[in-house]
C-alpha cells in the first residue's frame, strides 16, 4: 500500500509539474538530531532524510509547500562508556506543510507545521545493541518548523531547516514534568538538496 501511494505521489507531481501550475521533485540529505529531556546534549545522532514534493505559488513572493519524507531522528551520547552509553534510533514518515517567502531572488525562508508517523523506534542503553525503546515513544508527533533556502542552480537548490516537536514525543520517566518541560522533544537539523523537475515559475 506504501508503494502504492508514492508511485501516484510521484505520478501526481510530474503531471502538476509538466502542466506548471505546480513544481516539484524530489529531496535528499542528512538530519542531525537530538532528544530535548534526555540527559544527552548536542546534535549527535546523524541519519538520512529523504523524499518529494510539491509547490504551488501564491503570489509573487509567497509559494505553499508539502513534501512526503523519511527522516531519521533520535539521540546519542557523545561516551563511549558502557555506563553512560545511549544511543536512540527513530524513524519517521512525515510530512510538512509550509509557507516559502521569496527574501531574494535566489534565496527563500520556509515557516510551517509538520506531522510524523513514527515507523520505528528503538533504544541502545549500554552500547551492546539495539532493543525496542522502553518507555515507548509516541506514534505521532506535531512538530513547528523553519529554514532557509538557497538556489544553486535553475532546478537544484541547498536547504537548511530546524524542526521542534510542538508535543512531547515521549514523557519523563516515571511521568514527572518540570514547568513547561512536559516530556522529550525531537530537536532536530537537517541539510538538504532538492531538485525540482520543473520550474513552475516560468
Amino acid at each position: 500500500m506504501k508503494k502504492i501511494l508514492l508511485l501516484v505521489l510521484i505520478g501526481l507531481i510530474s503531471e502538476f509539474a509538466a502542466a506548471q501550475r505546480f513544481g516539484g521533485g524530489f529531496l535528499a540529505g542528512l538530519s542531525m538530531s537530538q532528544l530535548d529531556g534526555d540527559s544527552f546534549g548536542g546534535f549527535n545522532k546523524a541519519g538520512i532524510a529523504a523524499g518529494i514534493f510539491t509547490t504551488t505559488k501564491i503570489n509573487k513572493k509567497l509559494d505553499l509547500q508539502m513534501e512526503l519524507r523519511y527522516v531519521q531522528k533520535g539521540s546519542q551520547s557523545d561516551s563511549k562508556d558502557p555506563e553512560v552509553f545511549y544511543k536512540s534510533k527513530l524513524n519517521y514518515i512525515e510530512l510538512p506543510l509550509f509557507l516559502k517567502y521569496t527574501i531574494y531572488p535566489k534565496l527563500t525562508a520556509d515557516l510551517g507545521i509538520a506531522i510524523g508517523y513514527l515507523q520505528k523506534s528503538t533504544e541502545d542503553k549500554d552500547g551492546y545493541g539495539d532493543l525496542p525503546a522502553d518507555p515507548s515513544f509516541k506514534k505521532i508527533e506535531f512538530s513547528g518548523l523553519a529554514g532557509l533556502e538557497y538556489q544553486l542552480w535553475k532546478q537544484l537548490s541547498v536547504n537548511i531547516r530546524y524542526n521542534y516537536s510542538i508535543l512531547p514525543v515521549r514523557d519523563h520517566p516515571g511521568e514527572q514534568t518540570w514547568y513547561l518541560n512536559k516530556g522529550q522533544y525531537n530537536s532536530v537539523l537537517t541539510v538538504t538538496i532538492y531538485y525540482q523537475l520543473a520550474d513552475f515559475r516560468e
